[in-house]
């Protein structure tokens, strides 16, 4: 005889997402750690040679024992090789639950830590300090935490959630435009998904930067990753299936902004063609980006088969099949028979890409030294 028993098991998971404009961040040493017995900060090595000293005197204030790990902001820092050194700072410093984990940095150290807190001793608190636009509109704002394999970026993971999120924008005086053009990137992405709202603001904010729109923006674009994440915690990848295949190509000199952003133009194109949205639509998204400027180049020697070889090993698919997350048109994300990923084969994938980049005029040789500069030029512009 056999019984069945079912349990539901519910955790709710709450952030608190403080975005701040003060110059002299005075949260950082005014809140709350009478809870936490010492500070365990992981922070970017570019981001201490510029914010450490800074940072340590905000810290100090709270007069806790404190650790500090240099996490060098470079890809292979997400990796399986680089996971047991972290690990081993945290047991040779009897790290606990009763301490508390700061990171501080862009994506790859937010990535990387919030990876590693997951799992140690099955969590630790958590608060991120994200010092890139990229980090504050995407690393930090759905719970993701991620490694890259030897093969394949982002594909180990959990979701865990810091606490608290401290986006102070005052941090991102320190970034240069080719990396706040990675920021723009994913909140054009979450434009494009969820909010033509974000998009004017995005517009507005480049042709007249300032703090409040800014302040707006990061708001905005948080408010839509949230959404989407409530449907599916990988519906937010538009591009990215494609995208992350092409940075694995470039060996990740292609940064993951202008990787996701060319890739949005080979999903948006593939949209076109299965008759998902109208050419008029592309045109605008592509016109828009290029005002924005955002990445549309491709590498003139982008190998199709490797290309699908990856993007294989995407979350999204299965033994197949790719699934990709696609548009019919601004603020319309696709989705059928309550289904939000487009189901295609690799055959059918291959013959549209050998079609598309036959003529496809943003085709260029050594591409991800094309597009290292700060600014992208195209036809018509000055």
């Amino acid at each position: 005889m056999m019984e069945e028993k079912t349990a539901n098991f519910s955790f709710v998971n709450k952030t608190a997402f403080l975005i701040d404009n003060d110059k002299d961040m005075q949260w950082l040493e005014t809140f709350n750690s009478s809870s936490f017995d010492r500070f365990i900060i992981f922070i970017d090595s570019n981001v201490e040679d510029l914010w450490g000293d800074f940072l340590m005197s905000k810290f100090r204030k709270h007069k806790k024992e404190y650790f500090i790990f240099n996490v060098p902001p470079k890809e292979k820092s997400k990796s399986l090789v680089f996971y047991p050194k972290v690990v081993k700072f945290l047991e040779e410093n009897r790290v606990s639950r009763f301490d508390i984990v700061l990171a501080i940095g862009g994506g790859i150290v937010i990535d990387l830590v919030s990876f590693v807190v997951s799992t140690y001793m099955r969590g630790l608190p958590l608060y991120a300090i994200p010092t890139t636009l990229i980090g504050q509109v995407d690393a930090t704002t759905a719970g993701k935490t991620c490694l890259n394999t030897q093969s394949c970026k982002n594909l180990l993971g959990t979701f865990y959630y810091p606490l608290v999120v401290y986006n102070n924008i005052h941090f991102l005086s320190t970034n240069s435009e080719k990396y706040l053009r990675q920021g723009y990137s994913e909140i054009f992405k979450y434009a494009l998904l969820g909010s033509k709202a974000l998009l004017d603001l995005l517009v507005d904010y480049r042709k007249n930067p300032n703090d409040n729109l800014l302040m707006k923006i990061i708001s905005s674009t948080i408010d839509v990753r949230v959404a989407i994440r409530k449907k599916d915690p990988l519906a937010s990848n538009l591009g990215h299936t494609f995208g992350h295949a092409i940075e694995r190509l470039s060996n990740y000199k292609i940064l993951h902004g202008d990787a996701i952003t060319a890739g949005t133009v080979l999903a948006l194109n593939f949209a076109k063609e299965v008759n998902l949205i109208k050419e008029e639509a592309v045109n605008e998204i592509i016109t828009m980006m290029k005002k924005l400027q955002l990445n549309i180049y491709l590498d003139e020697d982008l190998n199709i088969d490797t290309l699908i070889h990856h993007m294989m090993h995407d979350k999204k698919s299965s033994v197949d099949n790719l699934n990709l997350v696609l548009i019919t048109d601004i603020e319309q994300p696709y989705e059928q028979d309550n289904n939000l990923f487009y189901s295609t084969s690799p055959v059918i994938l291959k013959e549209f890409l050998k079609e598309f980049l036959k003529n496809y005029k943003y085709r260029i040789s050594n591409c991800a030294n094309f597009i290292k500069e700060n600014k992208l030029y195209y036809e018509g512009q000055k």
